[in-house]
């Protein structure tokens, strides 16, 4: 999503960005949330990447972000990940909804 598009909720730049990456190599280790790839040590290879898509809850809170790859970052995109969609799907009970009038 470009800046154009986010306007009214802050980007993340300069020293915020890079406490929050320090804080999250401290808290998942200095690898790819989604497929393991270690990091370089100065970490130039690292993309800050949403778990539940940007689009749906509009945060930069570290509890919203992963460090991941940039092949895993684009392969991922807006979709929200499996983890999530089963959790969804599996709280969904057809029994519960009354067919629309």
């Amino acid at each position: 999503m470009s800046a154009k598009k986010r306007k009214g909720y802050p980007r993340l730049t300069g020293d915020t960005r890079r406490q929050i990456r320090a804080y999250l190599v401290e808290r998942d280790g200095s690898q790819c949330f989604y497929c393991g790839h270690r990091f370089a040590e100065d970490l130039s290879d690292v993309t800050l990447d949403h778990f539940i898509p940007y689009r749906l809850w509009p945060v930069n809170k570290p509890r919203n972000l992963r460090l991941a790859c940039e092949p895993c970052n684009n392969a991922k995109a807006d979709a929200l990940p499996w983890p999530v969609v089963w959790a969804v799907l599996s709280t969904f009970r057809p029994e519960n909804f009354e067919p629309a009038a």
